[in-house]
């Protein structure tokens, strides 16, 4: 499996741009399909006929939600794509050179990120970027379909965050390439609006999901998307 994702990653740097775009647009889209319809399924199979969760937001959804939801995740995986390409110019080797590297590199990505996602998301809720966050809060019940149903700006912003890395330190192909498809199911996951009711240790770790809908539910707090680092920090959290 690696060796093929190593040949992989090589002919996506040897190929034409427009390959290497079609190549990352189908990865985007594949994965955010089937995240999205994995989670749909699940959640509802575990809340509806097992009666082991709940929907941690039972308001209806708006009339064509769902399939606005999917136009916009659709043209975000296309964004996503465009911006990967930046990451050819830049990288650091597809692999590091053994796994005390490899461990370092995750590190030190997934502080960037968290600090990126947080303040850049509260950046998108202040009055210059209010109109471009509020095509993701037209869903203030939220699906997984949600998660990339954004404003391309905010695609843009999103795409641009292992490249930004790239730029200040260095960064293996493959450890961006697996760090992003963890990012997008995760972030499929957040979006859920599933709450475990068993179980104290699982619902625990599965509680990310309502810790988001209380965001979308308020607008004013949850910023953070892994952690909530940032929010106990500023002040901005509040208990799911």
């Amino acid at each position: 499996m690696i060796e093929l994702l190593h040949q992989t990653i090589e002919f996506w740097l040897q190929a034409h741009w427009s390959i290497a775009l079609l190549m990352s647009a189908v990865v985007n889209i594949i994965t955010y399909v089937t995240a999205s319809c994995f989670f749909s399924c699940f959640f509802k199979w575990l809340t509806e006929h097992q009666q082991m969760g709940q929907h941690v937001d039972n308001r209806p959804l708006k009339a064509g939600q769902v399939k606005r939801e999917i136009k916009q995740g659709l043209i975000t995986c296309l964004v996503l794509a465009a911006c990967s390409l930046m990451t050819r110019w830049w990288y650091s080797g597809i692999w590091p050179a053994g796994w005390g590297l490899f461990a370092w590199q995750v590190l030190l990505f997934a502080l960037f990120y968290e600090t990126y996602s947080y303040w850049v998301h509260r950046l998108l809720h202040g009055r210059t970027f209010s109109s471009v966050h509020a095509v993701h809060h037209r869903s203030t019940r939220v699906t997984p379909w949600t998660a990339y149903s954004v404003h391309p700006v905010e695609a843009v912003l999103i795409g641009i965050t292992a490249p930004l890395f790239i730029l200040l330190l260095p960064l293996s192909l493959g450890v961006a390439f697996s760090l992003h498809i963890m990012g997008m199911v995760f972030t499929i996951f957040i979006h859920s609006n599933f709450q475990l009711r068993a179980n104290r240790t699982l619902a625990r770790l599965l509680s990310a999901s309502a810790y988001h809908v209380r965001h979308h539910q308020n607008g004013q707090v949850n910023y953070a998307f892994t952690t909530a680092l940032w929010d106990r920090l500023m002040g901005t959290k509040k208990a799911s």
